[in-house]
């Protein structure tokens, strides 16, 4: 198993509840990894600011327009490669209802890591507060996304709210209210309603939650598996609110005990290098 030397969390800054020097704290102490940094925005880190424009008009190809239709590439209007110009610039926090190509996006930060950066022993987390989302060719739709594996990992602030559904009381209680249920004061009463049940943006069990997120991504780096099916683990990848807060909140313990004796491997094998 590949030892990793290094961890950098990239944050856009974009959740005010997301704590990355605790996210880094934990897993320092969980790996034992020797590097556990923090670091500001990923475009910001990796690109000149003559390069953000071109790098802004090659997000804004990977806007999804229609949920139904698979990734294809559309000429963006200025209006929208403006728009994500400012964002890399950090001075449009954006706006949560954008749906981006999930795998899209992975590539073009990935095309930014200098070769040095892209190895096995370094894991890339960056936390954006992008909506992101894949295309499955077994329903022919886009899906929400939470988290992307792999170099670098993408976990959304944005989809850890809203990919996993809520609980169905939710939906039918919206659903009854009809066109009320639009307004910003009805949205404040149904949470309130349903108050704890799921996560909410800048929710104050975010850095929590997070912890596991990142740790998925460290253990796909180590071990090339994706998610894990015990859910009761912080590795499992929960499709309804109840289940990301049973996974990210339960414990102890917080993983299974297969990810449990991995995680100790990995903090076993740093202390003996």
């Amino acid at each position: 198993m590949e030892a990793i030397d290094e961890v950098h969390l990239h944050d856009e800054g974009t959740a005010s509840t997301l704590d990355t020097g605790t996210l880094a704290e934990y897993l320092r102490v969980r790996t034992g990894c020797p590097s556990v940094v923090t670091r500001g925005p990923f475009a910001i880190e990796h690109c000149s600011a003559e390069q953000l424009p071109a790098l802004g008009e090659r997000i804004a190809h990977l806007k999804v327009r229609d949920l139904d239709a698979p990734p294809t590439e559309h000429e963006p209007a200025y209006a929208e490669m403006e728009f994500e110009r400012r964002r890399l610039a950090n001075k449009d926090r954006g706006a949560f209802g954008v749906l981006y190509d999930g795998f899209g996006f992975q590539r073009v930060l990935r095309s930014l890591l200098p070769a040095a950066d892209v190895r096995l022993n370094r894991v890339h987390v960056v936390f954006t507060n992008r909506t992101i989302g894949t295309w499955d060719e077994n329903d022919r739709r886009y899906h929400l996304r939470a988290i992307i594996l792999g170099m670098p990992a993408i976990v959304s602030t944005t989809g850890l709210v809203e990919a996993p559904a809520k609980p169905r009381d939710f939906y039918l209680a919206r659903q009854q209210l009809g066109m009320a249920a639009r307004s910003e004061l009805t949205q404040a009463l149904l949470k309130e309603r349903f108050k704890g049940q799921f996560l909410d943006h800048d929710d104050e069990r975010l850095t929590e939650v997070a912890k596991g997120y990142a740790m998925q991504a460290v253990v796909f780096q180590v071990t090339g598996e994706a998610f894990c099916e015990d859910p009761d683990c912080r590795l499992f990848n929960a499709h309804w609110q109840a289940e990301l807060l049973r996974a990210q909140l339960g414990g102890p313990p917080e993983y299974c005990a297969r990810h449990e004796e991995l995680v100790a491997t990995m903090r076993h094998q740093r202390r003996g290098a």
